[in-house]
């Protein structure tokens, strides 16, 4: 699912398969859905810190646990 939220952007195969890790766990542990718009603030945030060189895996759980807030979409 996270392919999706990738675009036009190269990676590398091994890439991928880390940030879908990331991502899946990421949306797991906020019982978030693959498809949400929460799940697309969570995709673009793990892209961002991936092209800002963030690019181990522990480090990425880490951070993106840290901001496990900003991944709630608020509307109204």
């Amino acid at each position: 699912m996270f392919k999706r939220y990738v675009g036009t952007s190269a990676f590398y195969p091994n890439d991928l398969a880390l940030l879908q890790r990331v991502f899946d766990e990421i949306c797991a542990d906020g019982n978030h859905d693959a498809s949400s718009g929460d799940a697309e603030i969570i995709a673009s945030t793990l892209l961002q810190l991936f092209q800002d060189g963030m690019t181990d895996e522990a480090a990425l759980l880490a951070e993106m646990r840290s901001r496990q807030r900003d991944f709630i979409r608020h509307t109204g």
